[in-house]
């Protein structure tokens, strides 16, 4: 005779969260394609002004969005954890995007909104730094493609001779050249776009300031240049925000002082 067996269901895993380093800043928004279907989360946008995010030129180019999620236009999300999540539902609460100005030479692209952020306890600009980058400087970065467990990442600048091997002038473009970190995975972060923040010395307090945004691995691996296989020893160039700061304080329409800091990295 046949028996009935009942099996014990597994619960399902617990959710991931969001680090809690991650979570708790202010200046990080997310950069979506917005289409009849969701919202696609496309890279992290760094909050310097009221109405100006910045972001890499790989993050802002339309076309790739196009093709993989149809028509559809550029919003930010700035509410808790919806920022980092990688698909949202069509109607989650949005900034309109007025409108975007890519830099390809130094990988930078500028959004302005259609209405201005409300500064709060969960929203706040970063001030941006103007001063030189010394080799010495303390520099980090958010991982925001992979928001779990320990996304804050130390970042070390490479040697200049290796890295004009690698792309030649490379700081008349206004680009920072940083070396392989532990644990780098370049096919799964090669849009870059997350903020690189400097500690400028202010007194005894240091003051964290945004220095560039994340940009593109060069890699001498063919395979690694078309998202094939990784590259471990990848060096990556990102654009600075220094030489943009005019430019950027004129569209939010504020005086550059009041989104700098010119103080000297420490």
């Amino acid at each position: 005779m046949a028996q009935n067996v009942t099996t014990q269901q597994q619960p399902p895993p617990p959710p991931q969260t969001v680090s809690p380093n991650l979570a708790a800043t202010k200046f990080i928004a997310g950069l979506f394609w917005s289409t009849t279907s969701g919202l696609h989360r496309r890279c992290a946008a760094t909050i310097v002004a009221n109405n100006v995010l910045l972001t890499s030129a790989s993050c802002a180019l339309d076309k790739y969005p196009n093709v993989a999620h149809g028509p559809g236009q550029w919003v930010v999300v700035t509410a808790g954890d919806s920022r980092f999540t990688q698909k949202l539902a069509a109607g989650t609460q949005s900034m309109a995007v007025k409108s975007v100005d890519i830099d390809q030479c130094a990988n930078l692209a500028t959004i302005t909104l259609t209405t201005p952020l409300t500064p709060s306890e969960a929203i706040k600009p970063i001030l941006m730094s103007n001063a030189q980058v010394p080799l010495t400087a303390m520099l980090n970065t958010y991982n925001t493609s992979n928001p779990f467990g320990s996304p804050f990442l130390a970042l070390t600048q490479g040697n200049q001779q290796q890295c004009e091997a690698i792309k030649p002038q490379y700081s008349q473009d206004k680009l920072i050249c940083t070396q392989p970190i532990q644990g780098q995975f370049i096919t799964s972060d090669y849009l870059g776009g997350d903020p690189i923040i400097g500690f400028s010395v202010q007194g005894s307090t240091p003051v964290a300031v945004l220095v560039g945004i994340t940009g593109q691995f060069y890699s001498n691996l063919v395979n690694a240049q078309t998202g094939g296989i990784n590259d471990p020893a990848a060096y990556r160039f990102s654009g600075l925000v220094g030489s943009r700061i005019a430019q950027i304080a004129s569209t939010a329409g504020v005086e550059p002082a009041t989104l700098t800091s010119s103080n000297p990295l420490g």
